[in-house]
């Protein structure tokens, strides 16, 4: 979806602060890997915004003003109704990658890198 340019935000809800919560900054890159899978793309994040605490009451606004470009289905609004942290970034600059695999054991669904991903390369801390 973000290849064919329908989703344009990447939305991370939480209960805690953790990454990318504080971490993503305008102009860093974003690299895509598919869950259990290979890295398909990179993005440079155009625009960032971070909310929390978040009520309710915010979580709905920003899914009525954003689910367009967000594009997740109702069930991960109801999954995160108790969220206390969101960040938002809007893709830049998207490329498609020649697939490649890096190793990650843990269940991080985002995690800061010093520099690209190396194929065949273990994620430090993973």
């Amino acid at each position: 979806m973000i290849l064919d340019g329908h989703k344009t935000i990447e939305c991370r809800i939480g209960r805690v602060g953790i990454p990318p919560h504080g971490y993503l900054d305008v102009g860093d890159l974003i690299w895509f890997k598919e869950a259990g899978g290979l890295v398909r793309l990179v993005a440079v994040a155009r625009s960032v915004r971070c909310f929390h605490p978040l009520s309710p009451h915010e979580l709905d606004l920003i899914r009525d003003r954003f689910n367009e470009q967000i594009l997740a289905p109702r069930a991960f609004w109801r999954m995160h109704r108790h969220a206390q942290v969101a960040t938002l970034a809007w893709l830049g600059e998207i490329c498609e990658l020649k697939p490649f695999q890096v190793a990650k054991r843990d269940r991080r669904a985002w995690v800061v890198l010093d520099g690209p991903p190396v194929p065949s390369s273990l994620i430090p801390g993973a």
